[in-house]
């Protein structure tokens, strides 16, 4: 994004600025759309004066006037993304409405949660994985050096294709027919002793395909350390000022809901810190109680509005029983205590204290196919779809709306079509994120008004304590554009986590 300035000016812009300042005229609207085409300027090699915005706001009327439709985007689209706001963000006060959150990876990125996003968690996994000094993990990482790779997703996409298609000769099959086309297979020979004049007969036939499955249990087997490895980054996180103030929201504005496809417990604990009780929506066999709703004098009592926390794709102390099919929650706060003093080490793979079998961390691994990877977790859809309807806008934090979460975004565009006046809030550090999503909902619902997605980009631990707080309605625009911010205030005491 160009940064606004006065300390890197060139001599080109100042001319430019003058001519833009003259009277209206052809060629002072032509300075406008020389200034968005200046290549040192959109590489961030010189900065923009802060009088250009003025006189933008000034004679955008005539830009349009005088530029084709799509020239005046370009340009207006330039100046918008000068403003790290647009201007809804400064003037509704998001204590008055009735809020929805979604958070993606980004939101757990600021200090002290330090998270790495789903970009970055591949490289950081395999630069941590070479440590351990396994030949297997060294040749992974060796391997998606060589060949550029980059993408958890695409790695643990290729994994779960891979061990289908170890159980499933046919399938293998198939794919390597729809991959390589009909007669791909590679030939074995065989030899003859012929009678004939020629000689010696030779034949050749197709060898029958047959995965590796001793390379398949090899990659599943440096998966296993991998996810040790992600565990130990994500464990020990603390929340960041952006979880502390949603947390905070949430205790002003009971029946709020938060939903996350982060397995981190950062949001868990700030809600701990400032709630008593909050409901995952999800039911814990280890926490089954027979509760009527009914005390000692047969009076009913009042059930409470509970503030939701919906994990989507599962968290760090949810632990899942693929033979009895129980899920059980373990307190977060005793498993990091725990870790952090070495008096155990976090159980990837433990063992069912009612049937027996494997218990496994209750994660959904990030991959381009997500569903029905984890069958206790299907009801949470249902609950945050309930969730964004119900809300006047929703605040999207550090979500990448990737196409692996392409369900996700498609709950969000429903709700959008259903309520007509709802807003969706994007707080990223990349602009573009915003633009993206305006383009997509556009083109999937009718007669859509992108003005309701509305951009706030930033740092989400800076933005969302000042947003939330109401700090931007009486923010000053200089305050806004330098990103001079509030942070929550930090708590000191930890309650435990919620049963």
């Amino acid at each position: 994004m160009p940064q606004i300035g006065t300390e890197v000016i060139s001599d080109q812009q100042r001319t430019l600025l003058e001519r833009a300042r003259g009277p209206s005229s052809r060629r002072s609207v032509d300075a406008f759309q020389l200034l968005t085409q200046d290549i040192d300027i959109i590489e961030n090699r010189e900065q923009i004066h802060p009088e250009w915005q003025q006189l933008f706001e000034q004679k955008k009327d005539l830009l349009r006037s005088v530029f084709p439709r799509h020239e005046f985007e370009k340009i207006n689209s330039f100046f918008a993304g000068l403003k790290p706001f647009d201007a809804l963000a400064t003037t509704l006060d998001p204590r008055s409405l009735r809020l929805s959150f979604l958070l993606g990876a980004g939101a757990s990125k600021p200090e002290p949660s330090n998270i790495p996003t789903v970009k970055e968690l591949l490289p950081e996994l395999l630069e941590r994985g070479r440590r351990l000094d396994r030949d297997d993990v060294t040749k992974l990482a060796d391997f998606c050096e060589r060949r550029k790779i980059i993408n958890i997703e695409d790695l643990l996409t290729a994994a779960q294709v891979a061990t289908f298609c170890s159980r499933n000769p046919s399938i293998l099959q198939l794919v390597n027919y729809l991959l390589y086309g009909s007669d791909s297979r590679p030939y074995e020979t065989e030899f003859f002793a012929g009678t004939t004049t020629l000689g010696e007969v030779v034949r050749r036939r197709p060898r029958e395909l047959a995965a590796d499955l001793s390379s398949v249990a090899f990659l599943q087997d440096t998966l296993q350390v991998l996810f040790g490895l992600l565990s130990s980054t994500m464990l020990p996180a603390k929340p960041n000022a952006a979880h502390e103030a949603i947390a905070s929201y949430a205790k002003g504005h009971e029946g709020s809901t938060i939903v996350t496809t982060n397995y981190d417990c950062c949001m868990d604990l700030a809600l701990g810190d400032v709630i008593k009780d909050f409901d995952y929506r999800l039911e814990f066999a280890n926490l089954r109680t027979e509760n009527t709703g009914q005390n000692d004098t047969d009076e009913l009592l009042p059930i409470p509005i509970l503030t939701e926390l919906i994990k989507l794709h599962g968290s760090l102390n949810w632990f899942y029983c693929e033979t009895c099919q129980e899920v059980q929650l373990f307190d977060i706060r005793q498993m990091v205590d725990n870790f952090l003093q070495d008096i155990a080490p976090y159980p990837v793979i433990g063992i069912c204290r009612s049937c027996g079998g494997q218990s496994r961390g209750l994660l959904v691994p990030p991959l381009a196919m997500k569903f029905d990877l984890a069958p206790p977790l299907t009801p949470l859809s249902a609950g945050a779809d309930e969730a964004f309807g119900a809300a006047d806008a929703i605040i999207v934090v550090g979500f990448s709306f990737a196409d692996a979460d392409l369900y996700i975004s498609r709950m969000l565009s429903k709700s959008m079509q259903t309520k007509s006046d709802q807003r969706l809030f994007i707080v990223d550090p990349e602009e573009q994120v915003a633009s993206r999503v305006r383009r997509k909902f556009k083109a999937s619902i009718p007669n859509f008004d992108a003005s309701r997605i509305i951009r706030m980009t930033g740092d989400c631990a800076d933005v969302l304590p000042r947003f939330l707080g109401g700090q931007l309605l009486t923010a000053k625009p200089e305050e806004i554009k330098q990103g001079a911010g509030v942070q929550a205030p930090a708590t000191t005491e930890a309650p435990a986590s919620p049963t």
